[in-house]
């Protein structure tokens, strides 16, 4: 199997959207699924609704303490590396190579500032870059609920993630800034940012502030420049729809009372 296929949603601790999660396992063909806001629900009960689509899910090393769950069908291809204040990072075997992947939920921006949720994911992304030069790859992808749109500053700061729109300058690997070298990520989501086309224009809805978004990009997922021509860009999708039933109320914003306030991410790389 070279194609992976990884959703990453946050279910808000909500614990009816176990059999959601199990059907869209099914339906996508799911082999990584990373949750946040899940540590009120038991593993055990969403590894066990997971087996009944496929046995080979299991659930890898969790903790208390950790802000995602991370479960997965690819047995010993993946594994727990680190686990940090926000994020655990895994190392996985893909194409005879080594890739991390980082998964991670920032603190909120209902109780924190945009500059002090900013700080951690600079403070993120320097750990991040140590476990690069520990394993020697440049192939690392980070995804979760970052509580940051794509334009915020410390998600496109070359002091934060250093994660730009733009794919023929991320190819240029970096950026040097008073003689110092920061590594770009590429950030794919700004496709999807608003889109008119798409039936959803963000992953959250929030509308209650004189300066207001409305759709936020909250769930993203960021690549190294390295990754670009394995990662599946046609596939990159906000969920808003499982078979036949709509995460959305008709009002078309996500049903926070049967499933969660925010949508799912769902992308692939070959």
């Amino acid at each position: 199997m070279i194609n992976i296929n990884i959703l990453f949603w946050n279910i808000k601790n909500n614990i009816k959207t176990v059999p959601a999660i199990s059907y869209l396992c099914k339906e996508r063909k799911i082999n990584i699924l990373i949750l946040s806001e899940a540590n009120r629900i038991d593993s055990e009960i969403i590894v066990n609704s997971l087996k009944k689509i496929d046995f080979n899910f299991t659930v890898e090393l969790p903790m208390p303490s950790n802000r995602t769950l991370l479960f997965h069908n690819i047995g010993k291809r993946i594994n727990k590396y680190h686990d940090g204040t926000f994020y655990s990072l895994f190392k996985l075997k893909f194409r005879n190579s080594l890739l991390l992947l980082a998964s991670l939920h920032l603190p909120s921006m209902l109780h924190n500032s945009e500059n002090e949720i900013g700080a951690q994911a600079a403070q993120i992304k320097r750990e991040i870059e140590i476990y690069e030069e520990d394993l020697k790859t440049d192939k690392t992808m980070v995804v979760g609920d970052f509580n940051l749109n794509p334009f915020s500053e410390l998600m496109v700061s070359a002091y934060g993630f250093n994660a730009i729109m733009d794919k023929d300058i991320a190819l240029k690997i970096h950026r040097t800034i008073y003689n110092t070298k920061y590594k770009y990520f590429y950030n794919p989501m700004w496709t999807l940012h608003g889109n008119i086309n798409n039936e959803v224009l963000g992953t959250y809805f929030y509308h209650n502030k004189p300066t207001s978004y409305i759709w936020n990009m909250f769930d993203q997922v960021l690549i190294r420049p390295s990754l670009m021509e394995h990662f599946n860009f046609n596939d990159l999708e906000i969920i808003s729809r499982i078979g036949e039933k709509s995460l959305l109320r008709d009002n078309g914003r996500p049903n926070s009372a049967l499933y969660s306030d925010h949508l799912p991410l769902k992308f692939s790389i070959f």
